[in-house]
């Protein structure tokens, strides 16, 4: 009965590692993607990601060279 469930937990966190994996080379694509989109078609890019109740941002700079201000719930609904 205890090797069954130390089978069991190893298998669930070898999914959650894989799951981890996939989830920060997919998040490292996508702000690549995101960077390129900016700095080739001059567009200004915020991006907003929750996972597990953690946030994680990426946010396009004007021309300055500071960051670009988050917009606000009006400009997003609109």
């Amino acid at each position: 009965m205890a090797i069954i469930r130390k089978t069991q937990s190893l298998e669930c966190a070898r999914a959650r590692r894989a799951a981890n994996n996939n989830y920060q080379r997919l998040m490292k694509t996508l702000v690549g993607k995101l960077e390129k989109l900016h700095s080739v078609y001059d567009t200004k890019v915020y991006l907003i990601v929750e996972r597990n109740g953690r946030m994680r941002e990426c946010v396009s700079v004007d021309c300055t060279g500071k960051p670009w201000l988050r917009p606000d719930q009006q400009t997003l609904v609109s």
